[in-house]
This record gives structure tokens, C-alpha cells and sequence, in this order.
């Protein structure tokens, strides 16, 4: 069976009309950060885009949220999308984001993206060039070359954004600025973090024979979007393409956009200078099955040097200074500062668990009121209803791309392309590798974008 076709009704002389901006656009709605949303309504009217997997989280805590409105759902797998759909029966559906931008752009406020990752660069720009609000799902993008691009285009725009990375939105990463900041931990020494991911087809695999067809619910050519022609395989779709170079970013992609951030945002990381990857076999299709990675940051302020290591594939630390080997055996997804003074580790992505270890020291500190007052100002919403609440009342979301998000991702995806430098120390400048020019080219996609998807050329490779 072929991927059905879908006829594009839309004129994308519609969207693109050329001024004196940075891009040559003509927004097409005037939101602007810092105003109050173009809704005549007291509600964000909100198009979901990609309501499978976690697009189906997100819409079921959204669809709940009074300050909201539902005006569209847009996915490419209606097998796949039943279970939203049944939430809001009476929605209107689309297979192809260009064409519910043309039919209901006027009714659209903001999108919420959870789509695979080629495909958050094309419809995220889309969305920020027609004038919506963008929450978009982790990772950003899937190349440094587009993140930069996005971040340009959000700040041109000036539309509310929020990057779905929603460890950042909880308590977790505070209470480790605080208690640093404070003094408890003294000068880290030295920072862990480690993960099962891959939990899906991950290795040296090659592309698709073609034997498959394609399930007659899905729209394969959309789903590709900007991606090359590649024969279908259920081993990719709906749920394995994060193990996949042309379409997933791998372990790393998926994973540290939440769990750097618990270093990253509390000790103020910054980039790193150095990056060092040891990595497992890879080929042209498919990410390593495993790496580990080193990252260096350099001295800041009276804050010393500072390394973080990063593990996948259920690899860890040997040992962690003042953490039980037994448990640390028990965390599959966790991580670990380690300082003079003390330890503090956490045992999931987001920050859960977080904690002094022994935990008797926890309660030693507590019980003597060793540990500082709570000062960074807490989000008490959802990461979703933060998102709603920054478009309507003219604010910032938390996890805004181009003041903080745009970065993290950039991070992330440094370790990505040290993968395909296995065993080489990469120095970066804060722009680019000034040691290994040819990991320069992995800022940008391996492969042409296709066209019509992307609202301009210009946003194109």
C-alpha cells in the first residue's frame, strides 16, 4: 500500500509577503511578546499539532484548562491520534499543518508541536511567521543550524514560546540553585548524570528494505516532511524514529533537554568548551546504540572549571562520592553533583527525587535549618497551562527559547555531533569547533530540506 496523497489547497503566496524585516516577511498576526494574545476571546484558542504519543499528554492536560480553547487537531496518523480525537469529537481535523494554517489561520492563537523532531524546525517556523504562540516539544530542533534559526525567528516574531522540557517548570532545579548558592555544597567537583535511552531501535541499522507497506491510516509523505524519500518501516513509526539520524536526534536528543537542565539552569552552566565522546558503532541512518560523553565548562565568576558526564544505554558511574553503590545501582535515569561539602543527586529526568545524600544528612540539614529559604519564585501550573498563562497575560513562559531555551538545546545538540568524532576532545569557542572544522558540518542537516514545507526558502539549507 503507497502513502495516501493529500491535495495542498493552500497558496503559499498567502503567507509569504516580502517587507523589510530581518526574514522578509509580512507577519500575518501582530502578537507581539509582552501583549496580551490576538484572541477576541477571554480564552487562547489553540491548535494541537501531533496528538499521538506525548502530543496526547499534552492535550489532555490542556483540554481540561478553563483559560484554553481547542480549535483544531492536525496529525498524520489517524490510528494513531484516536485516542485524542475522542476527547473533542467534534473538533476539526487535519492531516497537513500548511493546510489548517490556510482554512483556520484567523482562529488559531497558538500550536502546541509534538511531532517527531525533523519536523518541529519547518512547522515551528511556519507557526511563528503566521503569528502564533508556539509550545514546542523537546528537543527544539534536530540541528544546531536550525535551533539558531528558530531562536532568530521567535525573536523577530516576538511570540510567546516555550520549549516542552517541563523539569524546568518544577521546583527540583531551584532547590539545587539555592541550596548552591547558599553554600551547602561548597565547590562541585565534579557532575553525573546517566540513563537507560535508548528504550527504542537505536544502533548501526540501515535504511529500510521496502518489504512493509505503508497502514492505510497514515499519511507517509507528510509524515516525512522535510526528510528524504525513505522506504516505510513499522521499526521507525509511529514510536522508533528518535534511533534514526534523519528524523531523531537519539538518546541524548530525547533525554537531556530534560536532565542537563538540572545542571545547567541551577550552577549556570553555560556552554561547554570541551566535548569528549566515546561512542559505539554508528552508521549513515542510525545513531550509536551507546556513548558516553564529557562535557567541560570553563571557569565563571569565583566558580571554578566544571565537568559533567553524561551515560546512556543504562551505563553509570562506578562510584559517586557519598552515594551508596547499592543506590545508585537502583536508579536507571538519574543524576549527581557532587560537591566538597555534600552531594545532591535526583532519580529521574525532571529532578524528581531530589535530595542530599545519605538522605540522614537530609534530615540532619533539615532539622537544623542548615538549608536556605526557598527565594527563586516557583511555577504552580503545568508546563502547558504556564504556556497559556504567559500568551494571555502578556508574560514570559519559563522555558522561553530565546532567552534560555535556544541555548540548552544548543548545548544538547554539541554532544550529538561529538558523537561522530568518537575519542576526539572537540574545544568550542561559543560559535563553533575551532579544532575539528569538519564537525562544523554537523551543525546542519545531512540532508536538502524539501521546500514545500518550509514557509520561506530562506528557511532553508
Amino acid at each position: 500500500m503507497k502513502s495516501k496523497k493529500t491535495e495542498i489547497k493552500f497558496k503559499r503566496r498567502d503567507f509569504i509577503k516580502a517587507s523589510a524585516g530581518a526574514f522578509g516577511f509580512l507577519l500575518m498576526s501582530g502578537c507581539q511578546s509582552g501583549k496580551k494574545a490576538s484572541s477576541p476571546n477571554e480564552k487562547l484558542q489553540v491548535a494541537f499539532i501531533g496528538v499521538g504519543g506525548r502530543g496526547s499528554q499534552l492535550a489532555r492536560d490542556l483540554l481540561e484548562y478553563d483559560r484554553m480553547r481547542a480549535v483544531a487537531f492536525c496529525d498524520v496518523d489517524d490510528a494513531y491520534a484516536a485516542k485524542t480525537y475522542r476527547r473533542a469529537p467534534g473538533l476539526p481535523k487535519f492531516s497537513d499543518y500548511r493546510v489548517m494554517f490556510d482554512k483556520m489561520g484567523k482562529d488559531i492563537d497558538a500550536v502546541v508541536i509534538a511531532t517527531p523532531d525533523h519536523s518541529h524546525y519547518p512547522i515551528a517556523t511556519w507557526a511563528m511567521l503566521s503569528g502564533k504562540h508556539v509550545y514546542l516539544e523537546k528537543p527544539m530542533t534536530r540541528t544546531i543550524w536550525e535551533s539558531r534559526k528558530l531562536r532568530d525567528v521567535a525573536k523577530e516574531t516576538g511570540v510567546v514560546t516555550q520549549l516542552g522540557n517541563q523539569g524546568h517548570g518544577m521546583t527540583w532545579w531551584r532547590d539545587v540553585a539555592e541550596w548552591y548558592k547558599a553554600g551547602v555544597l561548597g565547590e562541585v567537583v565534579e557532575m553525573y548524570n546517566w540513563t537507560d535511552r535508548p528504550i527504542w531501535h537505536q544502533g548501526p541499522y540501515p535504511v529500510p528494505d521496502g518489504k512493509e507497506e505503508v497502514p492505510q491510516t497514515l499519511d507517509y509523505s507528510l509524515w516525512l516532511n522535510v526528510a528524504p524519500d525513505t522506504p516505510y518501516s513499522s521499526k521507525i513509526i509511529p514510536f522508533h524514529w528518535r534511533g534514526f539520524r534523519n528524523f531523531g536526534t537519539g538518546a541524548m536528543g530525547d533525554h537531556a533537554c530534560h536532565s542537563l537542565d538540572w545542571f545547567y539552569s541551577p550552577l549556570e552552566l553555560g556552554m561547554p568548551v570541551k566535548i569528549k565522546t566515546e561512542s559505539g558503532k554508528y552508521s549513515d541512518f542510525g545513531w550509536p546504540k551507546q556513548t558516553r560523553t564529557v562535557f567541560e565548562f570553563a571557569p565563571k565568576g569565583n566558580r571554578p572549571a566544571l565537568r559533567l558526564n553524561w551515560y546512556d544505554n543504562g551505563q553509570k558511574p562506578k562510584h559517586v562520592e557519598r552515594l551508596a553503590d547499592e543506590d545508585l545501582a537502583k536508579i536507571k535515569n538519574g543524576g549527581a553533583i557532587v560537591g566538597t561539602k555534600e552531594t545532591v543527586i535526583c532519580s529521574d529526568q525532571f529532578g524528581n527525587g531530589t535530595m542530599i545524600t545519605p538522605r540522614k544528612r537530609m534530615v540532619e540539614l533539615k532539622k537544623s535549618n542548615a538549608l536556605p529559604q526557598k527565594t527563586l519564585p516557583r511555577i504552580k501550573e503545568s508546563h502547558p497551562r504556564n504556556f497559556v498563562n504567559a500568551c494571555l497575560d502578556g508574560t514570559k513562559a519559563t522555558s522561553d527559547i530565546v532567552e534560555y531555551a535556544e541555548k540548552l538545546n544548543e548545548l544538547v545538540l554539541l554532544g550529538s555531533v561529538s558523537t561522530f568524532f568518537s575519542g576526539r576532545e572537540l574545544l568550542f569557542d561559543g560559535e563553533k569547533f575551532s579544532n575539528v572544522s569538519e564537525a562544523n558540518d554537523y551543525f546542519m542537516s545531512r540532508y536538502p530540506y524539501k521546500k514545500e514545507f518550509l514557509i520561506s526558502e530562506k528557511l532553508s539549507m
